[in-house]
Parts: C-alpha cells; structure tokens; sequence
C-alpha cells in the first residue's frame, strides 16, 4: 500500500503508468491489501480504457446507453474506488483493532470479488453492442441476451458471496477497543509510530521517504521521547508547526482540547440542507441557527490567551507560541479559501458576459451610471476600515479593542449596504431573474454576494462577542486578521460585480 501512495494526484493514464513501474521496479507483497491493489489497477485500466472507446463520437453512436456503458462505469467505479477500498480496510485496519482480520478470509475476499466482477461486467459489453439498452429490469426473449446475462447474473452473486464474508470476517475480528494489533503488513510509513490516546510521545526528525524501514530504531526512540516535544511544553495539547519545503520548525500550535462542538455543527449543518429538500423550513431554519452557535462555541475555543512568548521544543531550539498574519496556517487557509471563491465568482462574471455575447440585443439598460458611485463607495469604505480595524488593534493602546471592533462592525455594515443598493436599483430597472439571461446572472452574483455579506455579519457578530467578553487584545490578533481578510475580500468582489454589470456592455447598448 505504501508504495502506491503519492501519485494520486496526477492524471490517469500517468498514474497507470506509475503504478505499472512501481510493481515492476519494486518487491511485490501478495498480500491482501497487496492483491486488491492489483486488481484496482488491472481492473481501473480495463475500464480507462473503454472509456477511449466511448470517447470516439462514431462508436458512442452505437454504444451510448447500452449496457457497455453499464460495463465502462462499473470497471472505473470498482476499480477506482471500491478495490482501493478494501485494501486500504485489510491495510489500515489493525491501527484501530485489537485484532487483524483474517489473511486467509482476505483473500478469499478478493478472488471472489476479483472473478465476480469481472464475470458481471465483462458480458456486458458483449450485451451492450448486440443492443441492449441500460436502465431495464427486464428484456424481450429471442434477442440472444440470455446466456451473457445469466453469466452477469452468476457474477452478481459471487461478488455478494465476497462481500458477505468480508461481513463475517469483520463480526469475527473487528474489535474497536484495547491495544491495536499493529503494524501487520510491516508498512514503512510515520502512521505504524505508538501513539497513545493523542499522539506520538515525541515528533521524530525524519530522513528517508520509508522512515520505519530506514530509521530501525525509530518507533523505540520516539516512544522513549528522544525527539521534539517530548514533554508538553505548555501543558496542553499541541504540535509543531514546519516551513513547506524544508520542515523546519516556525512555531508552537497548540491544539483545540477534546470538545464535541465541531461535530454537532456539522450534524446541524447538514440537517439544515437536508431539510430544506423536503421543504421543512421552521425546523431547517433551527438547525441553522443552531449550526452556527455551535461552530461560533468551538472557534471560540480556538483563539486562546497566550500562556508564555516561547516554549522549548527540544534540542535547544525556542519556538513562539503564537503567530499571526501571514506566519499563521490559519490565515493561509483563509486565503486558499478566498481564491477557490473568487474563481466562483469569477466563473460567474464570465457567464455574464458570455451570455450577452451570444443575445446582446435582449440585454436592458443598467441603473443609471451616478447610482454606481454610493455602492462602489461603501465597498471601498468596507474594505479600509476593515484593514483600519487589524491596524489599530496592532497598536496596543487602552482603547484598541474597543475602536478596532467598531471599525470593524462599520465595515460589515458598509458591505451590507453595498449591497442592499445594488439589489435595490436593479430591482427598480424592473429587471427581474426570472425574464431573461441578463437578470438570471446579475441576479446570482447578487446572490452569491449575498451570501458573503452574511457570513460577514456572522463575522461581526462574533468580533463583537469577542470584545464583550473581553478576548481582544493586541497580543492575539489573529481572529480580526481573519475577519479582515474575508471582508476585505467580500468588498473587493461586491465591488468587481457591480462595475461588470453597470458598465458592460454599457448603458447605451
């Protein structure tokens, strides 16, 4: 298994290729993660390539919703997916087990899974070009399709058999509690450490791409806490914070202390969606609500007070404690978050202009061009007290705390009412969404917009919570930097959407 990971991320055919290398150049274990990695590449390459077939617009004439599709998607999903699945269960299992699940079960487990995949899908290809379409239960007689399909049907059942005695075996050894049953397949990778309930007892320098195999005495050393942090350092949980390229230590991140706040937001937030499907509103709205208290609770924990500027790590080597700006892995996050945004919003200016190039004749006039000047205004206003607000609190005066949050509340305020006056002169164009290309795009970005604004007033809420509680404070700016970012932002693309729409294609056209 660890032989195959790191070359996930490039495209198909290059990591058919690297796989195909890494067996051929390195030593094979059949074991049972080992044989269902194999059947994950034989069988992925199978269907990759009937996916060329279907790329050919003449054969996917004939082809296009037969049963070769059925078979195409099958090989790319179980091959893909399902497979890797299962050798990363027989693999990885033994990390929360006190016991491994059978070697001999496992592969039984794969050769019938292995041999009922193919016995199923194989057929249908056969049965797709002689014309049988997808999506049916059933199918006339006399057509020559029987025979195939009892053979897919035989498969069926062999691969159930295979997944019924995964069931068996998992009833048999699975047992979440007690120590773990180890590293069983003698994996080379930093996750086979001892670890207690937490982490690893020590954070080991590592010097080679297979450490447990290349480093003999490591998993010892860093039980035996020879390596950095060998002891809390300030007495809660934390971790080392490394440089990209290079791992070397910046700072001391201490961690959030066990708390199951983030879980019942995200059970919220998903009941929130989910109930809003079935057009249950009242209690998706409480779900809502409730979401955001909860993830509000958790992130309050986050920004704590320091407890000293510097900690020793281990050999000698000081570390900070705190870091903000663009030191912190927070505000990186928070800027990666934005860019994938801004490409959304981006997508969406594009849809806008694409649109009108392909029925100019059908696009309305925009508001009138002075009522372009108050909106582009308190965009811009929004985004200097925003950054008002993190220079003040940088200034550590008697009065910071207390100016920097209104400075920042004004700048909600002012993206609020950016955008309640775009929404408000386009809607007295008479333009709605519902009519044309024009209003159904000017109308999302409003939207999505929206949105941002109201994830920014959440934002001030949270900053206004945080002074009356008394947690803002020049030594710990890292929450208003985030804030600062996402309004900043939220200003710079309110702004970009209102001088597209206002002045492309223009007033006259």
């Amino acid at each position: 298994m660890e032989e195959f990971q790191g070359v996930t991320s490039l495209p198909a055919g290059v990591q058919v290729f690297a796989w195909i290398a890494t067996v051929a150049a390195g030593k094979m274990r059949f074991t049972t993660p080992g044989l269902f990695v194999l059947g994950a590449l034989i069988i992925f390459t199978m269907g990759g390539l009937t996916g060329v077939m279907v790329a050919m617009v003449p054969f996917d004439w004939q082809a296009h919703d037969s049963y070769f599709i059925v078979a195409h998607l099958h090989y790319v999903l179980i091959g893909g997916m399902v497979f890797p699945l299962f050798a990363a269960i027989y693999y990885w299992l033994p990390m929360s087990s006190s016991r491994p699940l059978s070697e001999r079960l496992g592969k039984w487990v794969f050769w019938l899974m292995f041999s009922g995949m193919h016995l199923t899908f194989l057929p249908m290809h056969l049965t797709g070009l002689m014309g049988m379409p997808r999506r049916v239960y059933t199918y006339l007689p006399d057509r020559g399709w029987e025979i195939p399909n009892m053979i897919s049907t035989v498969g069926a059942f062999l691969f159930g058999a295979a997944v019924l005695l995964w069931i068996v075996d998992m009833v048999r050894n699975f047992r979440p509690f007690g120590k773990d049953a180890g590293n069983v397949y003698g994996g080379p990778g930093l996750e086979w450490l001892p670890t207690g309930l937490y982490s690893v007892r020590s954070i080991p320098v590592v010097k080679s791409l297979y450490p447990l195999w290349d480093q003999k005495n490591l998993a010892r050393d860093v039980e035996a806490g020879r390596y950095f942090l060998p002891n809390t350092a300030t007495g809660e949980r934390e971790t080392i914070v490394t440089s990209t390229l290079n791992a070397e230590p910046q700072y001391l991140q201490r961690m959030p202390a066990p708390s199951g706040w983030h879980v019942w937001g995200a059970v919220f937030t998903a009941a929130f969606f989910l109930l809003l499907t079935v057009q249950a509103y009242l209690p998706s709205v409480v779900c809502g609500v409730l979401a955001v208290y909860c993830l509000m609770h958790w992130c309050w924990l986050l920004d704590r007070p320091r407890i000293q500027p510097t900690v020793d790590v281990g050999a000698g080597i000081e570390l900070p404690t705190y870091v903000s700006g663009p030191s912190s892995h927070g505000w990186w996050a928070m800027l990666i978050t934005l860019i994938v945004a801004g490409m959304v919003g981006a997508l969406l200016g594009f849809s806008y202009v694409f649109l009108w190039s392909r029925q100019p004749e059908s696009w309305a006039p925009p508001p009138d061009l002075p009522l372009l000047l108050p909106v582009v205004a308190a965009y811009a206003g929004a985004g200097l007290l925003a950054w008002a607000s993190c220079w003040t609190l940088r200034l550590d005066r008697p009065r910071t705390p207390a100016v920097a949050t209104l400075l920042m509340l004004a700048a909600v305020g002012l993206v609020g009412a950016g955008l309640a006056m775009d929404l408000d002169h386009w809607l007295a164009t008479g333009l709605r969404p519902e009519v044309n290309a024009q209003g159904a795009t000017v109308y999302a970005l409003i939207g999505w917009q929206g949105f941002f604004v109201a994830v920014s007033g959440l934002m001030g809420l949270y900053a206004l919570l945080r002074w009356l509680a008394g947690h803002v404070e020049a030594a710990r700016p890292s929450t208003f930097d985030l804030i600062g970012l996402f309004l900043g932002f939220t200003a710079a693309q309110g702004a970009a959407s209102v001088l597209l729409t206002r002045l492309f294609p223009g007033a006259g056209m």
